[in-house]
């Protein structure tokens, strides 16, 4: 988690914060992606009634593109 008070304390000048700012988001979205690329053709399984239906999802996929398992 991003500590914001910290950075504006560290980074008074505008310009100097957004670039850090930036950079920090940056890094954060190619470390997610790599995770995802890990989890590639692993899914993950969800009973919304406690075990009658089970379906599926490939990991970081859309709940609305679930597939039952039968």
């Amino acid at each position: 988690m991003i500590d914001i008070a910290n950075l504006v304390n560290q980074y008074p000048n505008d310009m100097e914060l957004g670039a850090k700012v930036r950079e920090l988001y940056f890094e954060n979205k190619k470390m997610i992606e790599e995770i995802f690329e890990q989890q590639d053709g692993k899914f993950i399984y969800e009973s919304p009634d406690g075990g009658k239906t089970v379906y599926q999802r490939p990991i970081g996929g859309d709940i609305n593109n679930r597939t039952l398992v039968k």
